[in-house]
């Protein structure tokens, strides 16, 4: 997936940025080792971490103010960080995250749209099951927060993470952090993403389920994402899980 994000990384269309990448992998990343760009950091780690301490050692490595999750397996387009900045310097925030989304299922082969503010009524769940759909009340207790989680469009400042780090876990350590910098005060702002900024990719090893509430068609998806198809050429081939 690293080729994949770097992709990402390397058209956005913003001035200096670096690219901090923490792999505990069992080898080091051959083409990380072949990488030959100053804006990246690369660090190889002899054991095993959880993904909420990797997330605090890439903060903690990072010199700019602000920081931006670039999960290894989303597609960013190049507008993207540009666009959160300057949605964060407007809000005069703490922290922006995308509340509404596209998705695109490589199980499935097809792309959704999730608004994850909306608490009710139909959705369908994407996982690497089959597909279904379901019908949640506005009280459902796994709806309460979750426009909190999904971390991967997160962009706050240094500042914020120093403040209440993530927690050592590498399933749910996004929504905490949010909610502890809500409880600190951190103003905190969403965006629906209706323009195209990012593509949320689903594959067999997703830790979390998704509930978009459309399915699109392919050809209304392609206008807002012409980079798209191309770069998921990047991409490894999908293993399912029952194929293991």
């Amino acid at each position: 997936m690293l080729p994949f994000a770097y992709r990402s990384f390397a058209h956005q269309d913003v001035g200096e940025r670096e690219w901090i990448v923490i792999d505990d992998s069992a080898t080091p990343s051959a083409f990380m080792a072949g990488l030959r760009d100053p804006r990246v950091v690369y660090r190889h780690l002899t054991r095993r971490m959880s993904i909420g301490e990797k997330r605090n050692l890439a903060a903690d490595l990072a010199r700019a103010d602000v920081i931006a999750h670039f999960d290894d397996d989303e597609f960013y387009t190049p507008g993207y960080l540009r666009t959160m900045l300057d949605q964060m310097r407007a809000a005069q925030g703490d922290m922006v995250k995308l509340s509404a989304f596209f998705l695109y299922s490589r199980v499935y082969g097809k792309f959704a749209w999730w608004d994850t503010l909306r608490k009710s009524g139909l959705h369908f769940r994407w996982s690497a099951q089959p597909m279904t759909s379901l019908s949640f009340p506005t009280e459902h207790k796994a709806f309460t927060d979750n426009h909190l989680g999904y971390g991967f469009s997160y962009v706050y400042t240094k500042r914020l993470w120093a403040a209440g780090p993530f927690e050592p876990a590498s399933f749910n350590e996004d929504m905490p952090f949010a909610l502890a910098a809500l409880a600190r005060g951190a103003n905190v702002s969403m965006v629906a993403d209706d323009i195209g900024l990012c593509v949320h990719v689903l594959h067999a090893y997703n830790t979390s389920a998704s509930f978009p509430q459309y399915i699109l068609p392919d050809a209304l998806v392609a206008r807002h994402f012409p980079r798209l198809i191309e770069a998921m050429r990047d991409m490894p081939p999908i293993v399912r899980p029952d194929k293991v």
